[in-house]
């Protein structure tokens, strides 16, 4: 059993993903690295430098949640602007603009700036102002999911780290807001609506449903409790609109006393249970896992060809000669014909015709001539 508490309050966001302490414990980004293959999750938790998102787009990805930390634990945004820092690179006296972020002599004042303010998050005015605008804009234009976001924000408790150990492994978790019986996460998106089927598709394409089923099933090993999972989705643009979801039907759902696993739950206890034996076994196979073994344990992948490519159909069109005996749209059999009678014609035995066109020319199937 780990001496790590299960529950840590105002744990460092870095140490939470990068401590060394915490190293050995799976998040629910991590497990679902094992839909590649779990060659590819161990070689990723291994060697996680080379798989690190850019400085400018985990700034701006954390920036949102810290800020919408800050209101959840203090109920205002004060906690939030302090820990701030507004970078303003250098000018260029030649081109009178800001030096790119990859120049020389915006990395040295960036690192001064660092230096000089310890702990502060880097950010422009640009983005805190956007920031500011959408949560303003959840918080009092989004009418009933307005109403339901500030019940959150008066009863629940944000970024509160917990970790367990299930069957010999580690896991972690850390919701953006947890209540009594609710565990909410906020996402932002880039999107043009906030319909059904946009939510379905991103859920489906980003595996949230996955990471829901992770934090609902170890916070059921941790407390007991089995919590509903809920999804506040909001756009990036104008108008900044946001709707509240549930996860009830991707995710594990209490129903009359009986657990539902829904299509993310169903994956994710594969994911774990995968990660389970690999680890105990210390065997992390590649791709051909997920290729059933054949005659003598042999892995032979066998692909379907796609519908679209069964569909296609096309024609040549060399020249007029060929146009004339290769007329558009003619069925295979009556091609042959054609150019069966074309060859008799000149004299030709039917044996100069392609190879592959022989199985159609039937002997009991006279040929007509027009």
């Amino acid at each position: 059993m780990s001496n790590i508490e299960d529950t840590i309050y105002n744990l460092p966001n870095e140490e939470y993903h990068r401590g060394e302490r915490f190293k050995d414990f799976l998040s629910s980004t991590q497990i679902k690295d094992y839909i590649v293959s779990p060659k590819f999750a161990r070689y990723k938790a291994l060697h996680p430098e080379m798989f690190e998102i850019s400085i400018e787009a985990s700034e701006k990805g954390s920036l949102y949640h810290d800020a919408m930390e800050s209101l959840v634990n203090t109920g205002t945004l004060d906690k939030w602007r302090n820990n701030l820092l507004v970078f303003e690179p250098p000018i260029n006296p030649k081109t009178g603009c800001p030096y790119g972020r990859d120049t020389q002599k915006y990395q040295i004042a960036l690192i001064e700036a660092k230096e000089s303010n310890p702990g502060k998050t880097l950010t422009s005015t640009t983005d805190i102002q956007l920031v500011e605008t959408m949560v303003y804009e959840l918080l009092n234009n989004c009418r009933d999911t307005s109403k339901q976001i500030r019940q959150i924000l008066k009863w629940g408790k944000a970024e509160v780290s917990h970790f367990v150990e299930y069957e010999g492994c580690k896991f972690k978790y850390r919701p953006d807001v947890e209540t009594a019986k609710k565990i909410v996460d906020w996402k932002t998106l880039a999107v043009d609506d906030l319909h059904e089927e946009t939510v379905n598709r991103t859920i489906a394409k980003f595996h949230y449903g996955i990471s829901a089923a992770f934090y609902q099933f170890f916070e059921h090993e941790r407390t007991g409790v089995w919590k509903e999972f809920y999804w506040v989705m909001q756009q990036k643009t104008a108008p900044y609109d946001a709707v509240f979801v549930s996860a009830a039907n991707w995710a594990f759902h209490l129903e009359d006393g009986i657990v539902k696993m829904g299509a993310s739950a169903l994956a994710f206890k594969k994911l774990l249970d995968q990660h389970v034996y690999c680890t105990q076994n210390n065997d992390f196979d590649g791709a051909q896992i997920f290729i059933q073994p054949g005659f003598k344990g042999r892995r032979i992948m066998v692909p379907d060809t796609p519908a679209f490519e069964k569909n296609k159909m096309f024609n040549f069109y060399n020249n007029q000669e060929q146009q004339r005996i290769n007329p558009p749209n003619k069925g295979t059999w009556e091609w042959n014909n054609t150019m069966l009678l074309h060859q008799q014609k000149q004299n030709r035995s039917p044996q100069h015709l392609p190879h592959h066109n022989h199985p159609f020319l039937l002997p009991h199937q006279p040929f007509q001539y027009n």
